[in-house]
């Protein structure tokens, strides 16, 4: 590691705007005099990341992640201390001028630096031969045909490798490269490697085909992707570069340094499975684009994204393929908390072609109306399927039911079984039930893969669990778990309908449903033990609060509360309907009188609440 005298590190915090670094990868709104985001450093979905521009740090609340620009360069793209301050010394215009004393740390910073440099000249070389050589006439030819001008490969920066090892030998003298630094950028492949590394001859690891640099979130080329231009039995399509000190292709997005700022706008991004594609679409005018690097979808991906958007739409190919890659994406990017929709492409379309054979309007309509991913996956179930039969709707909701159970919001599981239940014209009680099966089969999976779940995450959970209830239910169900008459009287309220339909009474309604009985001690124990480990976490906690002020009349003002809210929920689902095109006539007087019937039912809701505890109707 080199020192940096301390007044050169103060003049590039000072000179560093830490509003425009952090905002490179973070979305970020002003609060005040400072700025707020999603923390960069761990998982959250309510912004606790505080920037503040005056003091020139940042600060999440959450994590408790913090430090000036320095320290953000170091935590955010894994860089020593030495390395950050450099990075942001450049981009000042700053001199910097160190002396060197930990001579291991140093080699380390130096091979970083001659791997960029590797890839950064190759990156100009190849486009050089692009653009002028003779040899890389196939190539260009290539491009032609597919609709990529000269100045759309300037801006990209695409390449040609050539086919002879002699040229790359000749380029790597004149740049002062050697062999073994070539090898460790992944420019160069060794065969025949001993255990030890040693041994083989190298190679250049693309020859003859059509060269797409890498770039990170800063622009710097630490990668390749080489496309075939000439079809080979058992040669991929592409070859990506390997695992280096400087690229690691789960955590790469290619084009996310130039489309960054765009997705950030739109809150929004479009994922396409390859670099042309991306192109492509980039070209077309939707700039909010990104592509992976060939292998499956990974969380990091997600966090990245889930950094600067909300929702991502997948813009895969229409194949088995396509379609068994947005269903893993889907499942990596919904526990995120990002909203994934799905692009249907015509069969055998992918972006590229789609654009040249129809226009970018073409892409940009089905992009605009893109299906939720639950939706799209019911279309693609019923298209498939032999009929329309009770038993085809119940295995298509079968298979949509596992996607349910990836959404960890309460709420949003709940809508999606609302609109799934519509769809497929089943029951939502039925749906649920399959959710729940889901649900837990993905948690005994999960569980034999990690080993038991450990006494903090059911703790955990089950504080999520009490978080999600609807407050006055909670209310209720404390009352009924310390008052037998409470309870005995909840049970004789025939409720089952309002439990079902509001959100966040599950806790109640298994009290409900339950033998449980608070003047008899053993009934405790069987109730719990027929709980799940969270659920039955979360009723020990409900027990050990105080128990809230009140008896049966505060419990019929709870329940009557609830009911507001169910009544409330239908009178809205009524006048939606009542706003859809095309009713008619009997269709439109049976909901208008339907609309009647409800608010008055919640007006009676309303002054029974509102009754004495004296009051006769009470």
């Amino acid at each position: 590691m080199s020192r940096i005298p301390e007044e050169t590190i103060q003049q590039v915090i000072a000179a560093t705007d830490i509003v425009a670094l952090v905002g490179r990868s973070v979305k970020l709104r002003k609060a005040g005099t400072n700025y707020l985001g999603l923390c960069p450093f761990h998982n959250e979905r309510t912004p606790s990341f505080n920037v503040s521009p005056s003091r020139g740090t940042y600060h999440c609340f959450g994590c408790g992640a913090g430090g000036t620009a320095i320290r953000f360069v170091m935590e955010h793209d894994g860089m020593s201390f030495i390395e950050a301050v450099k990075r942001l010394a450049d981009a000042a215009g700053i001199r910097i001028v160190e002396e060197v004393w930990d001579a291991n740390a140093e080699a380390e910073a130096k091979q970083r630096a001659l791997l960029l440099r590797a890839n950064r000249e190759a990156a100009e070389w190849f486009h050089l031969l692009l653009m002028k050589h003779q040899l890389a006439a196939p190539a260009r030819d290539y491009l032609k045909a597919r609709g990529i001008n000269a100045e759309m490969a300037k801006r990209w920066q695409m390449g040609y490798a050539p086919e002879g090892k002699g040229l790359y030998r000749e380029w790597a003298i004149q740049q002062k490269l050697s062999e073994q630094a070539l090898v460790e950028a992944g420019i160069f492949s060794v065969a025949d490697q001993d255990e030890n590394g040693r041994g083989g001859r190298a190679y250049p690891r693309w020859r003859h085909r059509l060269m797409f640099p890498i770039r990170n979130d800063n622009g710097d080329v630490i990668a390749f992707s080489g496309r075939l231009l000439e079809k080979k039995e058992n040669t991929g399509k592409y070859v990506n570069s390997p695992e280096t000190p400087v690229f690691s292709k789960s955590r790469v997005l290619f084009g996310f340094d130039k489309s960054k700022r765009f997705i950030a706008k739109a809150d929004q991004a479009i994922i396409c499975e390859g670099q042309i594609d991306m192109i492509m679409v980039f070209e077309a005018g939707l700039q909010n684009v990104v592509a992976g690097q060939g292998t499956a979808f990974t969380e990091h991906h997600a966090k990245m994204l889930k950094r600067v958007c909300n929702e991502v739409i997948l813009c895969f190919d229409s194949d088995n393929a396509g379609r068994e890659a947005t269903e893993k994406a889907f499942r990596i990017l919904s526990p995120q908390g990002i909203s994934v929709r799905v692009a249907a492409l015509p069969q055998g379309e992918d972006p590229d072609s789609l654009i040249r054979k129809e226009g970018a309007d073409a892409l940009r309509t089905i992009i605009t109306g893109a299906p939720e991913f639950l939706e799209h996956q019911i279309r693609h179930l019923r298209a498939s399927a032999k009929s329309e039969s009770t038993v085809e709707r119940v295995r298509m909701a079968e298979q949509v039911a596992s996607a349910i159970s990836i959404f960890s919001g309460v709420a949003q599981r709940i809508t999606a079984v609302n609109k799934v239940a519509k769809l497929l014209e089943i029951s939502e009680e039925q749906l649920n039930a399959m959710v729940k099966r889901a649900a837990n089969d993905q948690k005994s999976g999960a569980s034999q893969q990690r080993g038991p779940n450990s006494t903090a995450n059911v703790a955990d959970e089950a504080k999520k669990l009490l978080n999600s209830q609807n407050k006055t239910a909670v209310l209720l169900c404390q009352m009924a778990l310390s008052d037998a008459e409470v309870l005995h009287w909840l049970r004789e309220s025939s409720c089952e309908d309002m439990l079902r339909e509001v959100p966040g009474t599950e806790l109640l309604s298994l009290l409900a449903r339950s033998r449980y009985n608070p003047l008899d001690e053993n009934s405790q124990p069987a109730f719990m033990a027929g709980l799940d480990r969270h659920q039955e976490a979360a009723f020990t906690q409900l027990q050990a609060r105080a128990r809230p002020p009140g008896s049966l009349h505060e419990a019929r003002q709870a329940l009557y509360a609830l009911e507001i809210v169910r009544l409330q929920s239908l009178i809205q689902r009524a006048q939606s309907k009542l706003r859809q095109p095309g009713l008619s006539v009997p269709q439109l007087e049976q909901l208008q009188q339907e609309v009647v019937e409800l608010t008055a039912m919640r007006k009676e809701c309303l002054d029974r609440a509102k009754a004495s505890p004296d009051s006769p109707n009470s």
